[in-house]
């Protein structure tokens, strides 16, 4: 797709649940359904850039250490639980589709409040990227984004979700747990609207820019 000038507005992949890989915990405390890894088929036990992934958290218990990664995890089903990363405070995730951001380098234990939860996590390389994750809770108004060299992600928890780009034209259409992944998308809108009976979606939005250098 081109902006009238010859460079490319943007890459787009849609990921379908059937394309999700589901691995045990090393501890044995849950699952974990990978949605996708950047590069694609990276090692989780090696070096990528990012990683998204839902976890059913069974019981309380550590999570596995990812350092010289940011994580941002939030809570879709369940009660909740208790975050202790490191030597700070327990931070109480009891809010469903409230993101958290920790560091991968603290070594952090969940104590779940009254139950198994399952919970929305994206890691990303510190070195190389940033991110920022919000919730859209959308209906029959568009939700519009600009992006400045930035990658977008896209996962659609609930409704039906329509997206385009700046040029107007459909670029896909998103059901439940479906992500999409715009990548390259500089100086590009994106258009976002809920096209489910009775107006209604909810959606992950991501960010994702490069890490600043000096």
């Amino acid at each position: 797709m081109s902006d009238g000038t010859g460079r490319a507005e943007g890459a787009m992949r849609i990921i379908r649940p059937e394309a999700h890989r589901v691995m045990p915990w090393r501890n044995g405390f849950g699952t974990t359904t990978e949605i996708a890894i950047d590069p694609p088929g990276a090692d989780v036990g090696g070096r990528f850039r990012w990683r998204l992934s839902i976890a059913d958290v069974e019981r309380s218990g550590p999570f596995s250490a990812f350092p010289g990664y940011d994580r941002t995890i939030m809570v879709i089903a369940g009660r909740g639980m208790d975050l202790v990363v490191g030597d700070r405070p327990a931070q109480r995730l009891d809010r469903l589709f409230e993101p958290f951001v920790f560091s991968g380098d603290k070594p952090a234990e969940c104590r779940l409040l009254e139950g198994p939860i399952r919970d929305f996590n994206l890691m990303v390389e510190r070195s190389s990227l940033r991110s920022h994750m919000v919730v859209a809770r959308l209906y029959e108004t568009p939700c519009l984004l600009d992006a400045v060299s930035v990658d977008l992600i896209i996962h659609c928890f609930g409704g039906m979700i329509e997206f385009t780009l700046r040029t107007g034209a459909p670029a896909g259409t998103l059901e439940p747990n479906c992500t999409a992944i715009l990548s390259h998308l500089t100086g590009a809108r994106a258009e976002l609207q809920a096209v489910d009976r009775g107006g209604r979606a909810t959606a992950a939005i991501i960010e994702l820019r490069p890490a600043l250098t000096s």
